[in-house]
């Protein structure tokens, strides 16, 4: 289960129209868990509601985190909880920081293409870069300057290498993203924002070559557990206390750990925040997700999107 510290809301401003920031640390005066560029940790607001947001503070600060947090209309309850209810003063928990987007140390120089509110795992990185003298580069794309966050703390760091980029919403005035990548290259490219964005990036990418990283909390279009399960179900058993839960197929298994009263952290439910990863110890499982990596499937997995080629999968919990 995921290792929590508990932490104080010390501050909470606006950076931009519908961009609220989030400032804590720890509740029990002590240093926070180190972080390191690009990371995210969980946020437990409540039960049942658990998020996933990048730290955008200096990696080296072991004093505070801070996160930001655009108010989505169409979002799943966390945007609305931070705006509308989350306090200064307000003590919540959240996770051990953890980074599936990290900076290519092999690399020569970095380029950051973000979209909106895909900026915020670039902050850090940016600060980790500049603080080892990494060439670096910002691509910034929004729709106009009122909804844009952190520019002027952006132009600070990445100096005459910041390009900020406004289409007013008119897709046809996005940014070239083919001239980009032909004058980008030999950079390590990152971007992280609208799939939309990401997609289009990636294909530029595949066409005309290059290296890409990106970072995706949307869980749309991501994969289910349904793609590859064992026909006849499978049996997940839980090492700790022995108790043993059959998934039926069409059913996910924290669909089937919840039907039998057995709580299980989760948040996006489809495989791309890593806040439902456990270790296993027995059984052949389909790994669906898009979090961990090779090395790491060889000893967890991702419940939520989780299939099981074995009649039994066995799990740390």
């Amino acid at each position: 289960m995921t290792t929590k510290q508990r932490v104080l809301v010390s501050a909470m401003r606006y950076e931009a129209k519908g961009i609220l920031s989030v400032e804590m640390v720890s509740a029990q005066d002590e240093d926070l868990a180190q972080f390191s560029a690009g990371g995210h940790i969980d946020v437990f607001f409540r039960k049942g509601l658990v998020r996933q947001y990048s730290l955008i503070n200096d990696p080296e600060e072991k004093n505070r985190y801070q996160f930001a947090v655009l108010l989505e209309r169409e979002g799943r309850g966390g945007s609305a909880f931070v705006h509308k209810s989350l306090r200064v003063g307000d003590v919540i928990e959240v996770s051990q920081p953890r980074n599936n987007f990290k900076l290519n140390d092999d690399a020569d120089s970095h380029v950051f293409v973000a979209g909106g509110i895909g900026i915020t795992p670039f902050i850090s990185m940016a600060h980790h870069c500049r603080r080892h003298a990494r060439p670096m580069k910002l691509y910034y794309c929004a729709r106009a300057p009122e909804t844009t966050a952190f520019v002027e703390q952006l132009t600070e760091i990445f100096g005459e290498n910041t390009e900020v980029h406004y289409d007013g919403g008119d897709p046809s005035k996005s940014i070239d993203l083919t001239q980009l990548v032909a004058k980008e290259k030999g950079s390590q490219l990152y971007c992280c924002g609208p799939r939309g964005l990401m997609d289009a990036l990636s294909d530029v990418v595949y066409r005309h070559g290059g290296s890409l990283l990106t970072e995706d909390f949307n869980p749309a279009g991501s994969k289910t557990h349904t793609e590859n399960s064992n026909d006849g179900g499978f049996t997940i058993e839980l090492l700790r206390s022995g108790v043993s839960v059959d998934v039926v197929p069409g059913q996910t298994i924290i669909e089937a750990l919840q039907a039998a009263n057995i709580e299980v952290e989760t948040s996006c439910e489809a495989g791309v925040c890593g806040t439902c990863v456990v270790d296993y110890v027995d059984g052949e499982p389909i790994h669906n997700d898009v979090v961990l990596m090779p090395d790491e499937q060889e000893k967890s997995v991702a419940l939520c999107v989780a299939g099981c080629n074995s009649k039994k999968l066995v799990v740390d919990l």
